[in-house]
Formats: structure tokens, C-alpha cells, sequence
């Protein structure tokens, strides 16, 4: 019964709006008139837009993967294979995140290096200058 109230008072909370003060009206500019993720004027531009697209869904990956893993910590119910499995997993994870950084460290400081930064779209260098 205690479980039902709660879950009741749950879903109440969660359904009844809130009130939100915010502001009437807000202008919104495009500063260019390309739209899209892989539409850019610069070929840096696009390369910029693709890195981010593969490190955020990296990203969501390593996190889909811990949760996967502390979840199949909690339901193996003592089983050491299967606690196993799951560290392995989580472990798998972290490591998938480590390397995640280290690839973005290693852009950062080879774009350093030769003067382009491409994860903030600096545009690439011209062949006369």
C-alpha cells in the first residue's frame, strides 16, 4: 500500500505543470545561411561538425555501456560470473572513455602542432600563404 501511495505521489508531482516565468518574446539570428550538421562553407567546417557527431555519440555509448554494466552488477544476484561480466563491462567502459580522451588530447595537440585547430572550425590554411 505504502508502494502504491508512493507511486501515486510520483506521478502526481510529475504531472501537475509548473509555473515558468520567462521571457516574453526572444530574437533569434542565423548567422549563416547554411543549416544542418554537415553543411558548412570550409571543408575545416565540416570536419569540425563530423568530430563532434563521433565523439557525442562515443560518448553516449560509454555511458549506455556503464549503465548496462552496474545494472547487470545489481541483477546478478551474487553469481561470480556474472559480477565478473559485469566489471569486465565496466571496466571495458572506462577504458573506451580513456581512449575517448586521450583520441581528442591527440587532435588537440597535433592541430597545435601544424597551426590548424579543427575542433573549433578554424578554417584550413591556403596553399599560397
Amino acid at each position: 500500500m505504502k508502494k502504491l501511495a508512493a507511486l501515486t505521489a510520483t506521478v502526481a508531482a510529475l504531472a501537475a505543470p509548473a509555473v515558468a516565468f520567462a521571457q516574453e518574446s526572444v530574437a533569434i539570428t542565423q548567422t549563416s545561411g547554411k543549416t544542418g550538421l554537415l553543411n558548412s562553407d570550409t571543408l575545416a567546417g565540416v570536419l569540425t561538425n563530423i568530430l563532434t557527431i563521433v565523439f557525442v555519440v562515443a560518448a553516449i555509448i560509454v555511458l549506455f555501456m556503464l549503465i548496462a554494466g552496474a545494472f547487470q552488477w545489481i541483477t546478478s544476484g551474487g553469481d561470480k560470473e556474472a559480477v565478473a561480466k559485469a566489471r569486465g563491462r565496466i571496466t571495458h567502459a572506462l577504458i573506451g572513455l580513456v581512449i575517448l580522451a586521450l583520441a581528442y588530447l591527440i587532435l588537440r595537440v597535433v592541430g597545435q602542432l601544424v597551426g590548424v585547430d579543427i575542433t573549433t572550425g578554424q578554417s584550413l590554411p591556403k596553399l599560397g600563404s
